[in-house]
């Protein structure tokens, strides 16, 4: 039998008491906690479509980033090693531009 990672099992609970506390406190049954749906309603935001029922920014959404943010400023910064890629001069965004016609 598999050692379960309570930590994975916590978080998960976590996120699923958190996704029915925002459907609770208003948002549609069916979004919850929906990442999709956050996409789709910072894109609204944005106005990158015309769905007005969806044009706004959600304080879920201001909340992750803002959590994120902090969270990887509170972190100790690591040493990277060195990996398979260091031949590339190029930063990975930059990689990106240069080759985002093959993703699309």
């Amino acid at each position: 039998m598999k050692k379960v990672n309570w930590i994975v099992v916590i978080a998960g609970a976590l996120v699923g008491l958190a996704a029915v506390l925002l459907t609770a406190l208003g948002n549609p049954a069916n979004m919850g906690f929906c990442i999709a749906c956050f996409l789709r309603d910072i894109a609204g935001a944005c106005s990158l479509h015309g769905a007005a029922k969806v044009q706004y920014v959600r304080p879920e959404i201001i909340g992750l980033v803002l959590g994120s943010f902090i969270m990887a400023h509170r972190q100790v910064p690591r040493q990277t090693r060195r990996s398979t890629h260091h031949r590339i001069p190029m930063h990975p965004f930059a990689l990106f531009l240069r080759f985002r016609h093959a993703a699309f």
